[in-house]
């Protein structure tokens, strides 16, 4: 179960669903072109997990978080405030800079916004922030193929698969009760199934 949970961090959830969009549904990124891919996923790679990755470690080196995994509900604010920023400066950049078209800018600036929400709840409550991500990939993915009639086939199964097998690990390691993983997942799928539906 640990390795899991390490598998699916919600750091690498960018990484996975950017990946799973440009290998299926090419035709929603007309600007980039395919031998130009491998190089987008190594951007979003760096900016929305390398780079965010580092300042944990950094966090971890200077004794202001007591582990990696953040159990402690009180220690994920200021990570969850360096990882806001990076995700907004990484919306910004892919938008005025590479210009990457209304879906991916409409998933970015979602995640962007779900994050600052995630940490807003932290202040109060330990919500598990693996289900969050990996539900709202699933939430993207499924507005997605309503809204625009993609067929993601059996990626989107796998997907959900992956979302529930990473929050029963949460459960089954002990670091969420069942309210927080619940709660994480139902916010996850629901908020980025209508930031899809509304905005896209």
């Amino acid at each position: 179960m640990k390795i899991i949970s390490v598998v699916f961090h919600p750091l690498l959830v960018a990484t996975y669903l950017s990946t799973m969009l440009f290998i299926k549904t090419p035709e929603l990124f007309p600007r980039v072109m395919p031998q130009a891919v491998p190089s987008f996923v190594l951007a979003i790679f760096i900016t929305t997990c390398v780079m965010p990755a580092l300042s944990l470690f950094l966090l971890r080196t200077f004794a202001y978080i007591s582990n990696l995994e953040l159990t402690k509900r009180r220690e994920r604010i200021t990570p969850f405030i360096f990882i806001t920023f990076y995700y907004a400066a990484s919306a910004y950049l892919f938008d005025e800079k590479l210009e990457m078209g209304p879906v991916f800018m409409t998933i970015m600036i979602g995640v962007t916004v779900l994050i600052a929400l995630l940490l807003i709840i932290t202040i109060k409550f330990k919500i598990s922030i693996h289900s969050a991500a990996m539900w709202s990939g699933v939430g993207f993915v499924s507005a997605i193929m309503v809204n625009l009639g993609v067929n993601l086939g059996w990626y989107f199964y796998a997907l959900i698969m992956a979302a529930g097998l990473t929050s029963s690990s949460r459960l089954f390691l002990g670091y969420h009760q069942p309210k927080e993983v619940w709660s994480g997942a139902i916010l996850g799928f629901v908020y980025s199934f209508l930031t899809i539906q509304i905005f896209l």
